[in-house]
C-alpha cells in the first residue's frame, strides 16, 4: 500500500529553526516556573497583614484572654516557688 500523502521535504535550516523556537519556549517556561516560585517565597507585607487578620479572626478573643491569663498566672507560680525553693523552706 502507498501513502495517501507525501510529507515535505524539510531542509537542515527549518529543522534548526523549529529546534531554536523549541529551546526559546523552554527558557520561557523555566523563567516563568521560577517567577512563580519566587513569588511564592517572598512574602509580600500585604499578605503577612492578611495572615494575621485572618488568624486573628480564627481564634475568638476570649480564648485568647483566658490563655494570655493563664500563662501569666503559670509564670507568677513558677517564680514563687522559685523563690520558696531558695530560702530553703
Amino acid at each position: 500500500m502507498s501513502r495517501a500523502w507525501k510529507a515535505p521535504a524539510v531542509s537542515e535550516m527549518d529543522i534548526l529553526r523549529q529546534r531554536r523556537e523549541l529551546v526559546l519556549l523552554s527558557c520561557d517556561l523555566q523563567r516563568a516556573t521560577l517567577a512563580r516560585r519566587l513569588g511564592r517565597v517572598q512574602v509580600s507585607p500585604v499578605r503577612l497583614a492578611a495572615g494575621a487578620v485572618a488568624n486573628a479572626v480564627k481564634r475568638p478573643m476570649v480564648w485568647r484572654l483566658g490563655t494570655t491569663a493563664l500563662a501569666v498566672f503559670w509564670k507568677a507560680y513558677r517564680k514563687r516557688s522559685a523563690r520558696r525553693k531558695g530560702r530553703g523552706h
